[in-house]
């Protein structure tokens, strides 16, 4: 007998993962989603698309970091970096993998802020739920967004609720790079992150908010497969130009 084929409407629905489920990955040591180097498609595209014709210090949000390296490689060039996470693990890690001495603020009913003190690397990172990030909590509004995985691992339930709060932190015109996958929902045995992110639904997830334009599309290959239990899977890179 043949397996019942999905529509995408029924992945999403299906398609959830809990903070539970974080957790125990972090504390499992099974974070395989956190590289060892940066980023490629951040420090291909970080002068083009990001900083721009910007001058001085960006304001860099990351949802979802972990204790991705990309923190403190865009710290490293001057720029202002603020990332959040609900597990508290990785929050802690980044500053002690680096030997950053930091203070952790209690904010009651959210979470906790965990900031550096060494002044040449500005970076801060909040642990609480993406969605209990304000532009009031965090002081000001981001000039750019690096999501790598944050928009691509939130359960499929939640996207449009995940574009319109992060148009919410954003300064009008700001902008974007955002990393998602797409592969045959039917093909993988068992659901959950990344999530599949098709082309189309992306943009009509982002486009009340934002002008899209998609980059570059890269069938990747290896221990990803693997672990997806995956016959094909495409990493594509996206852009976004904030409205106002």
């Amino acid at each position: 007998m043949s397996k019942e084929q999905l529509t995408y409407e029924e992945y999403a629905q299906k398609g959830h993962y809990h903070k539970e489920d974080w957790l125990q990955r972090w504390e499992n040591k099974a974070a395989t989603w956190q590289l060892p180097e940066i980023h490629r498609r951040l420090a291909e595209r970080f002068e083009s698309h990001l900083v721009q014709d910007q001058a001085g210090k960006c304001n860099i949000f990351l949802p979802m970091c972990g204790k991705t390296l990309d923190m403190m490689w865009l710290a490293q060039k001057g720029h202002r970096v603020v990332g959040v996470d609900v597990i508290e693990q990785p929050c802690h890690e980044f500053f002690k993998d680096h030997d950053i001495k930091y203070e952790v603020k209690e904010l009651p009913g959210i979470g906790k802020l965990m900031s550096s003190k060494v002044a040449e690397f500005d970076i801060h990172i909040y642990n609480c739920d993406y969605f209990a990030l304000t532009k009031q909590l965090v002081g000001f509004a981001f000039d750019v967004v690096w999501d790598r995985g944050g928009f691509g691992s939130s359960n499929p339930s939640v996207r449009y609720d995940f574009a319109k709060h992060l148009h919410s932190l954003m300064t009008p015109n700001g902008r974007g790079l955002v990393v998602a996958f797409e592969y045959d929902i039917n093909d993988r045995k068992k659901l959950g992150p990344p999530f599949c992110v098709p082309e189309d639904v992306f943009e009509s997830i982002f486009s009340p908010y934002a002008s899209t334009q998609k980059l570059s599309s890269e069938v990747l290959t290896g221990g990803i497969l693997e672990r997806l239990t995956l016959t094909h899977i495409c990493e594509n890179t996206f852009y976004l130009q904030f409205k106002e």
